[in-house]
């Protein structure tokens, strides 16, 4: 139930105040409300001067929408795996490699992948493993036959 003289009367002044009491205001309605909703009726006409909703926009057109490619690649010896793009961007992409564990039973090694190269046509990455050792990690090249996972996105202006 409202009370006069509550807490939001005595900030006069204070924007927050106003807020409060405004917010209090429309709370507060003058009409009852039942308790049951009735659906709205889709199968009438729309009468005259009412706007009849349009289908849903399909999205922005093709020409706006951001291009990506994507690849699966496989290292080579050293580890590295060059992927050239299917179509070059106009500048170097946002690029995700993530690379698919040779051994995921070792639960002492992991595999990790880093970018060394990336450019509008191609990008190189290398996968590394990396074994946890007292003091410090220890890590060498993959070797061939890794299956690294490609992203690449056109970065905004």
């Amino acid at each position: 139930m409202a009370r006069r003289g509550g807490p939001t009367r005595l900030l006069t002044g204070n924007p927050l105040g106003g807020m409060l009491r405004d917010l209090d205001r429309r709370s507060r309605s003058t009409t009852r409300r039942s308790g049951t909703s009735r659906p709205a009726d889709t199968e009438r006409e729309p009468r005259e001067g009412r706007v009849t909703p349009l289908p849903p926009h399909p999205g922005p057109p093709v020409a706006a929408r951001p291009r990506t490619a994507v690849a699966i690649a496989v290292t080579g010896e050293d580890g590295r795996a060059r992927w050239t793009y299917p179509v070059p961007f106009t500048r170097p992409p946002v690029l995700t490699a993530l690379p698919v564990d040779p051994a995921p039973e070792d639960e002492q090694r992991t595999a990790t992948v880093a970018l060394e190269e990336v450019t509008p046509t191609h990008a190189v990455v290398r996968v590394w493993r990396t074994r946890a050792r007292r003091g410090s990690g220890v890590s060498s090249p993959a070797g061939d036959g890794v299956t690294v996972h490609l992203a690449a996105y056109e970065a905004d202006a």
